[in-house]
């Protein structure tokens, strides 16, 4: 069990690392979106870092769904030894799986915010 969460807690980590390129990548296309348009606003911002979040979550989602479902179709690692080095339990699909579950989570609170701001 406490592996597992150890695990966990080291998607957690990595999924706040890898939300920042969709952060970085919604809040570019909303700014040039405000832009163009000649409405830049902070609203707009951020429902496009939220819809940009969402996509790329639902991408990863869609990936290891289908590892779940095809496990042939996953190879083994090659790196096996060093994969372990950090997670214990999971394996690439389940980590895949669990971080964007995370990003997905990242994105309903700005969502959230965004509902009760706006």
């Amino acid at each position: 069990m406490k592996e597992i969460l150890t695990d966990l807690l080291r998607c957690f980590k990595l999924s706040l690392k890898i939300f920042l390129i969709p952060l970085a990548l919604g809040a570019i296309i909303g700014v040039i979106t405000g832009l163009v348009r000649g409405n830049l606003q902070v609203e707009g911002v951020l429902r496009s870092v939220n819809t940009t979040a969402i996509r790329i979550s639902c991408f990863g989602l869609a990936i290891s769904g289908i590892g779940f479902i095809k496990r042939d179709m996953m190879e083994p690692l090659n790196y096996e030894e060093q994969w372990m080095e950090y997670f214990n339990r999971m394996n690439l699909v389940g980590v895949i799986f669990f971080i964007s579950l995370f990003m997905l989570t990242y994105s309903i609170i700005i969502d959230l915010a965004l509902f009760k701001i706006y």
